[in-house]
């Protein structure tokens, strides 16, 4: 029996969306990642925010966050099992290019075997209520 990481389901999730998080759902409406950078000191934050906790500069660009990989990651069995065990592993995605940022998602479609601190990631796109969340399978 081999196990594989499963969707959440979050049809009817409604995303909170507010005037600092609309740069960061916009673009995931269209299928593209972009992290908050402050256009002072160049240093990526999660979650968005009206100061750069570096700097305190009110200057933000949206940048892609390069190539992802796993930094932590944890498995959620369901209570009943299946044929094929399909499980939820919600982790830690880290980016190249963001360091220390760290975006909470779920690993979708990958077996459980594949899953490993510092592996690489691609990117996709599970439609919520309201908008379209990032998830990620295995490269």
């Amino acid at each position: 029996m081999t196990e594989f990481t499963s969707a959440p389901d979050l049809s009817t999730l409604e995303i909170p969306i507010d005037s600092w998080t609309q740069p960061f759902w916009d673009a995931a409406a269209e299928a593209r990642l972009l992290l908050p950078r402050c256009a002072e000191c160049q240093r990526f934050r999660w979650p968005p925010g009206p100061f750069c906790p570096q700097c305190q500069s009110q200057q933000t660009q949206w940048m892609a966050p390069g190539t992802a990989w796993v930094f932590s990651f944890t498995i959620l069995r369901p209570k009943q099992s299946d044929q094929q065990t399909l499980l939820h592993v919600p982790a830690l995605i880290e980016f190249s290019q963001a360091k220390g940022v760290r975006l909470l998602a779920a690993i979708v479609g990958t077996p459980l075997a594949a899953i490993h601190i510092g592996a690489e990631l691609s990117l996709a796109w599970l439609p919520a209520a309201n908008a379209k969340v990032p998830v990620f399978t295995i490269s």
